[in-house]
């Protein structure tokens, strides 16, 4: 009998081959964790986009919606994404102290339109990182200049503008009739309180979007609150950038509201939140900025908020209306 035979059918022949089927699948089992730690390992190297968020913002966005958002973001971006929280009236020093504690080398930093000043400060001190001032419906003549790592992206207005009619235009289909009035009212009206940024192009937007689903709508616009139609005609309201007094009168018809709102926060009459800040824009605006864009559009981030629609149907409609273009 050959000694390989004899190692084979001998207890130290069967250590050896057991002892070898354990080193494989030992190694078998390290590559397929560092297959799996691989993700991970990438998704922490990469730099992170940061978002200055001063004190004020953060107490009307809820520290709720901020996490959900952040998570979200990150996820997206396969990249972490970081709130640089700053006092209330922080200066442009202060501000960039805290954005270089939070991240040397960060991807981008995310700044608000009323922080603009920190973000030309910091621009000025780190040329080589991308500094994003999301400017919202502000015109670009009261806004730093972009340049090569500056980018300046605003709310795209006419595209928000016209989904908030098709949303207000669903909406309108779920004002009840009081007790015994049948068939009221007689036709939808739809109201859009405008701020002094709504063009006329955009006003025209928002009545194709409201008379999409019935051509007969009545659209009104207005400026204040003596322009306001009697309550009992209304089927919806939408609030662009102003008119938030309008919610102290416990409106009985659906509401689409331009506000950074913490939803938790938000009356039963508010069905649509638009939200142009930061956070809400924070994916597509880290993408452009990857794309060194230094200027654009972006809409704003559409939520619906389910708890306020009693109708499944209504809402699933809502949802796919929120992504449509003009």
């Amino acid at each position: 009998m050959s000694l390989n035979n004899r190692l084979q059918l001998s207890p130290v022949g069967g250590m050896v081959k057991t002892s070898m089927k354990l080193s494989r699948l030992v190694v078998i089992l390290a590559a397929a964790l560092a297959v799996g730690a691989l993700p991970a390992l990438v998704y922490l190297a990469r730099s992170p986009v940061l978002i200055v968020t001063d004190a004020p913002f953060a107490a009307l966005y809820g520290p709720d919606r901020m996490k959900k958002e952040q998570s979200a973001a990150s996820r997206a971006l396969f990249r972490r994404v970081r709130p640089v929280p700053v006092a209330d009236g922080a200066g442009p020093d202060i501000v960039e102290i805290a954005i270089t504690k939070a991240s040397a080398r960060p991807f981008c930093v995310l700044f608000p339109r009323r922080l603009s000043v920190a973000a030309e400060r910091y621009h000025g001190q780190f040329p080589d990182i991308r500094s994003v001032i999301i400017g919202g419906t502000t015109p670009a003549s009261e806004l730093p200049a972009p340049d090569d790592s500056l980018f300046v992206y605003g709310t795209d207005r006419d595209t928000d503008l016209y989904r908030a009619g098709l949303l207000a235009g669903l909406l309108a289909g779920l004002k009840q009739a009081p007790p015994g009035e049948e068939g009221f009212p007689p036709q939808r009206t739809i109201v859009l309180w405008q701020d002094r940024f709504v063009t006329a192009d955009q006003r025209d937007l928002f009545s194709r979007g409201a008379m999409e689903r019935d051509g007969e709508t009545a659209v009104v616009f207005i400026r204040g609150s003596g322009e306001m139609p009697e309550a009992d005609t209304l089927s919806c309201v939408v609030l662009a950038g102003t008119g938030v007094d309008y919610l102290d009168r416990r409106p009985r018809s659906p509401v689409v509201f331009f506000s950074w709102l913490d939803p938790a926060m938000a009356s039963p009459e508010i069905a649509v939140l638009f939200d142009d800040s930061p956070w809400g824009l924070a994916v597509p605006a880290a993408i452009l900025a990857g794309k060194s864009q230094n200027q654009g559009q972006i809409p704003s981030k559409i939520l619906i908020l389910s708890d306020n629609i009693a109708d499944n149907g209504i809402f699933r409609t809502l949802r796919k209306s929120a992504i449509k273009i003009p």
